[in-house]
C-alpha cells in the first residue's frame, strides 16, 4: 500500500511519504476498532477519527482514509484504486502530508467474514 501511495504521489509531482511507527499503530488500532465495534465509520466505537492519532503521535496535521472488502476487492491494488477514484480520498493521498501510517486487520464486519479493513493515516511534523 505504501508503494502504491508513493507511486501516485510521484506521478503527481509530490514527495514520497515516510512511514511512521506511531501513525502505523494508530491506523492499525482504527482498523481494529472498526472490526471490534462492527461499524465501518471514521467514528467507529464513538471515537473521532483523530482519537488514535492524538494518543499515539505528535503530528501537526492529520487525515484518514478507510476502506474494506473481501476476496480480490480487498487487495491493496483494488482498495487503492477505489481511493484514487474518490476525490476526498485522492486529496488525502496527494495532500500536503509528509508521513503515513497504514493499518490492516482482518475479521468479521457487518456480516462479512474475512473482511480486510484498511486504514491510512496521514500526518505532518510527526
Amino acid at each position: 500500500m505504501l508503494c502504491l501511495t508513493n507511486a501516485a504521489r510521484r506521478a503527481a509531482g509530490k514527495a514520497p511519504l515516510t512511514g511512521r511507527g506511531g501513525l502505523h499503530r494508530a491506523a492499525a488500532r482504527k482498523s481494529a476498532d472498526i472490526l471490534r465495534c462492527d461499524e465501518f465509520s471514521h467514528e467507529a466505537c464513538g471515537r473521532d477519527f483523530t482519537y488514535w492519532i492524538e494518543r499515539l503521535t505528535d503530528c501537526d496535521a492529520s487525515a484518514e482514509n478507510i476502506a474494506w472488502g473481501t476476496g480480490s476487492p480487498a487487495s491493496p491494488r483494488a482498495i487503492f484504486r477505489s481511493w484514487m477514484r474518490s476525490s476526498g480520498h485522492r486529496a488525502n493521498i496527494l495532500g500536503p502530508y509528509r508521513e503515513i501510517g497504514i493499518g490492516l486487520r482482518v475479521g468479521d464486519l457487518e456480516g462479512n467474514a474475512a473482511a480486510h479493513v484498511w486504514t491510512q493515516n496521514f500526518g505532518s511534523g510527526c
